[in-house]
């Protein structure tokens, strides 16, 4: 069975890729105290939309915030950095790491700088919202699983001239649950907000295994300056499966991951045929089939399969107007609670030719000749 082909074609695939102005800030000399925050920039230099699908900050005192809608081509779009100086005295050097749909290659962003002790005395309420004043308002849960309920704890103190209460969370997710003690707060004292994260409640909402979070929690308040206030939570979720569950569940399996197409013709067109095979106890369903520049998946006529069924994912990557060595990516969601997602590979070497290259075949990965 011939399972990769190269052959001219007479289309040109969109492709979108993200270039930032700069990946590495260094803040110098700071003061204990005030957050360093520092916003990237970066722009979209292809013809078609790009998505920032996650970032993550390498540890819990840098918050990360960024552009959540589509960039159009030409459009520009941003990842802020906020560093907390506060009882961190001394050299850092922290990175976010951002994930676009543009490419499967990830681009790490580095902050550094040298925090120096503050001489005065360290006011604990430093950032001011309003009649209120926080400690902090960002902060990371780290690792949470699907059977436990972790809590954030907010110190805040009312600074105003009246009480303010504590109303509510604002059309807050189901996982997440606030409680506020105490609920009114007297000019001058000080309290806690407590942020809970129903592990089983993500879990039943649809989070996934292995997957980031980034949530903007909006609080109702009777502050007469200012009656929202927003505390921002982020961390990452893994799913628990009871022994039962594995037992049950669907199993995806790709019997080759990589294909090399080697040496085509510029404006030839590569194209394998990957192949999944369930080989669980349980229906597999193909949720989605996705694509980095400059290369095209087919997503495959059956996405459910039974216990035992294969079926195909075609890959294309057209060669027009790119020379030498390429490599892109193709990434299929499952199902599978295990190996939800799998990144598929498709390479090839671009030769420069005075003309587009005439029909012809890629080399055949001997390996994946059969299934």
């Amino acid at each position: 069975m011939r399972v990769a082909i190269a052959l001219v074609t007479a289309w040109s695939v969109g492709w979108a890729q993200i270039v930032f102005e700069k990946t590495e800030h260094d803040f110098g000399e700071l003061v204990e105290g005030p957050p360093a925050v520092y916003t990237f920039t970066f722009k979209n230099t292809g013809d078609k939309p790009v998505k920032l699908t996650s970032v993550k900050a390498s540890c819990g005192c840098t918050t990360p915030s960024w552009t959540q809608e589509e960039v159009p081509p030409g459009g520009t779009g941003r990842v802020q950095a906020s560093y907390d100086t506060k009882g961190r005295p001394g050299n850092f050097i922290k990175t976010i790491t951002v994930q676009h749909s543009a490419s499967e290659t990830p681009i790490v962003l580095t902050i550094r700088g040298v925090v120096k002790a503050s001489d005065r005395p360290a006011d604990r309420y430093s950032e001011v919202d309003g009649s209120l004043a926080w400690v902090k308002r960002r902060e990371s849960f780290a690792v949470v699983k699907s059977t436990d309920s972790p809590a954030l704890t907010f110190e805040v103190k009312n600074i105003g001239q009246t009480p303010v209460e504590f109303v509510e969370l604002i059309e807050a997710k189901p996982m997440f649950r606030a409680s506020f003690s105490p609920k009114v707060l007297a000019p001058g004292q000080e309290g806690k907000v407590v942020i809970t994260l129903d592990g089983k409640a993500a879990r039943a909402a649809g989070w996934k295994h292995q997957s980031g979070f980034y949530e903007v929690l909006r609080v109702r308040t009777t502050d007469p300056a200012s009656a929202e206030k927003q505390l921002v939570v982020n961390g990452s979720f893994e799913v628990v499966y009871s022994p039962e569950e594995l037992a049950k569940a669907p199993k995806a399996v790709f019997p080759v991951t990589e294909f090399d197409g080697g040496e085509v013709l510029e404006g030839q067109t590569v194209e394998y045929r990957f192949v999944v095979r369930n080989e669980g106890k349980s229906d597999l369903v193909i949720e989605s089939v996705k694509a980095s520049c400059g290369c095209t998946a087919v997503e495959p006529a059956d996405k459910v399969l039974k216990p035992g069924q294969s079926t195909e994912i075609v890959a294309r990557f057209d060669s027009r107007g790119r020379l030498g060595p390429q490599h892109k990516t193709i990434t299929v969601e499952t199902n599978d609670p295990l190996n939800g997602r799998a990144i598929l590979h498709l390479k090839a070497n671009v030769v420069a030719v005075n003309s587009f290259g005439v029909g012809g075949s890629a080399p055949t990965n001997p390996a994946a000749a059969g299934y």
